[in-house]
């Protein structure tokens, strides 16, 4: 018994936990920062321990079902997608105060988009891991696209652009890791840069040519290449009808993001103030409390969408350095564990959670930064909010649990 203990324990990801670990400890800290303003102290950071212990039960939970019965996981999928899927479809006729993307669970409330995340990896993994990947063509494409599909409409109609490209973050690499053909990838993936190209003649038609390259360097058949071309075409051609089809916050949004100074004072406030405070932070920070933008308001949302601008701002480029490093190690523990996993449906799961996760680090930075247009993503294990911090933590304990379980 000692001996499978000793082993147990050397086989235990705790460089993967160790850096989850430090990631909560800043984030409490950060939170703390972030709840002194001049206009009182709140207690963001006390409500969120309360959330990070309820998490911890659930990362324990994951790990305990990941190393132990795989079985249970897949039969959990059915069940945690429908349910999901059918929080989404009662928010819809349940807008509550008027904020359409919580639902009320007595005292609390909850994100049903944060658990259609985890209830999509696991469905996902579930679908694709019962077709070898040698048998895996474009024609199995469908059944995974409707099963995203489903979410992303629910969530798009909330609205909520942001958490809907999610669901698509999460079905790209699943389906590349699952061994669908690259060539299915681009005709999957191209419209997405088409659509952003055609908002300017001369680029849509670069980036037409940049394809027919890239068909043509594949040695795709005739059909597949006139079917991505074609394709391509058309998604382009119906840009500006999806353009038209935008809420008017969603247009200010892309707006400001090509320019900020187009709406100083409404949407691209965010922006400008965001920039503000990370470059003030210079090269070491202001300092753990003395954050001007920050402590006096002119910072929006900082306890949840810009937190990282708070690390920007107090802790300078050295803190959001050392930030990234620990995001880039997490990402890079839980990426290692799928590779290493030899059960198709366990490495499937473990990229899921890789996608999904990485977005949201991504897209949220770079939204701070003014790369990316604002969006209401939570910088994962950071930012304040129960939904994200719980389904977060059991994501990493099912890593935990699969990075394990190679060992048996």
């Amino acid at each position: 018994m000692r001996a499978t203990q000793r082993l147990v324990l050397r086989a235990f990801d705790w460089t993967l936990l160790g850096s989850t670990v430090l990631l909560l400890v800043v984030g409490f800290f950060v939170l703390y920062s972030a709840s002194r303003t001049s206009g009182g102290e709140a207690s963001y950071h006390i409500r969120q321990l309360g959330w990070v212990a309820i998490g911890i039960v659930l990362l324990a939970t994951g790990f305990l079902l990941a190393h132990r019965s795989l079985d249970a996981l897949d039969f959990l999928a059915i069940p945690a997608y429908v349910l999901s899927l059918a929080m989404l479809v009662l928010l819809l006729f349940h807008p509550g105060t008027g904020v359409e993307r919580w639902l009320p669970i007595g005292p609390v409330r909850f994100q049903p988009s944060e658990l259609a995340k985890v209830a999509l990896v696991l469905m996902m993994a579930r679908v694709l891991s019962n077709r070898p990947p040698e048998k895996l063509g474009m024609r199995h494409f469908l059944v995974p696209a409707l099963v995203a599909g489903a979410p992303f409409v629910l969530v798009l109609r909330q609205p909520d652009l942001g958490t809907a490209l999610v669901f698509g973050a999460i079905l790209v690499p699943m389906l590349f890791w699952a061994g669908l053909p690259e060539r299915a990838l681009l005709f999957l993936l191209s419209p997405a840069v088409g659509i952003l190209a055609s908002s300017h003649l001369p680029a849509w038609i670069l980036f037409l040519f940049i394809l027919l390259a890239i068909l043509l360097l594949m040695r795709a058949s005739l059909v597949f290449a006139g079917a991505t071309l074609g394709f391509n075409m058309l998604v382009g051609l119906a840009g500006p009808l999806l353009w038209n089809s935008l809420k008017d916050y969603q247009k200010d949004r892309i707006l400001t993001f090509l320019d900020p100074s187009h709406d100083p004072l409404g949407a691209g406030y965010q922006i400008i103030q965001s920039e503000v405070a990370i470059g003030s932070g210079g090269l070491a920070g202001k300092g753990f409390l003395e954050g001007t933008q920050k402590g006096l308001s002119f910072l929006p949302e900082q306890h949840t969408d810009f937190i990282f601008s708070v690390v920007g701002e107090e802790f300078g480029f050295l803190g959001c350095l050392v930030l990234l490093v620990l995001y880039a190690v997490v990402l890079g523990r839980i990426l290692l564990a799928a590779s290493r996993t030899r059960d198709r449906f366990a490495s499937l799961l473990v990229v899921g959670f890789f996608g999904y996760l990485s977005f949201q680090v991504v897209v949220n930075v770079g939204m701070t930064l003014g790369l990316v247009p604002v969006t209401g993503l939570p910088l994962p294990l950071l930012s304040y909010g129960g939904s994200s911090m719980t389904t977060t933590l059991f994501a990493i304990g099912v890593v935990l649990g699969v990075g394990l379980r190679r060992r048996r």
